[in-house]
């Protein structure tokens, strides 16, 4: 149940950010505030710094941090613009656009409009929320875009896999519904 694979998924986030050979970027719902929260904890705890970026979650970060709700030191956080003044290996960002909006945070950097943020090859994309069915064809279009200037890209259904193998198969199937 929903249970399991939350669990599951908090695991296997703390993989993925402990792992990750570079910067991690992160796109999810600045509503999500439940999963923002958990790597925002995660990334404390394998002292990394973390820049959150978007106006909506910048916002309801900030809100989240006065309630107490998130209860991460202000240390860790760091802004968006002086993400280059540490090791990459050491800097998560936080944004909005995994549903490939157009004026969001993933979106500008994909396509190298961000002002402060360019793909680099060691650079691992992460799309933290399913997908609302209509978005696929944009979502899968950003995702390409990320692969193709030399980003790693890892999403939802990977993070949510309670065997391990899953999801490479899954993503294969995609790939046939999609090209058919």
């Amino acid at each position: 149940g929903h249970q399991l694979s939350e669990k599951v998924i908090g695991e296997n986030l703390r993989t993925v950010i402990e792992k990750v050979p570079g910067r991690l970027i992160v796109g999810t719902f600045a509503s999500l505030l439940s999963r923002v929260n958990q790597i925002i904890s995660i990334c404390e705890s394998l002292g990394k710094k973390v820049a959150v970026d978007g106006y909506g979650m910048k916002t309801n970060v900030e809100i989240a941090k006065e309630l107490g709700y998130i209860k991460a030191h202000s240390s860790i956080f760091i802004d968006v613009e002086r993400g280059h003044d540490y090791p990459p290996e050491k800097v998560v960002i936080i944004g909005t656009g995994a549903q490939g909006e157009k004026r969001a945070v993933l979106m500008r950097i994909a396509q190298g409009e961000h002002r402060f943020i360019r793909v680099q090859p060691n650079d691992t994309v992460m799309f933290s929320s399913s997908i609302i069915p209509g978005n696929e064809r944009t979502v899968q279009r950003l995702m390409d875009t990320f692969y193709r200037r030399g980003a790693k890209v890892i999403n939802y259904r990977m993070l949510d896999v309670h065997a391990g193998g899953h999801a490479q198969a899954e993503d294969i199937k995609l790939l046939l519904r999609l090209t058919n």
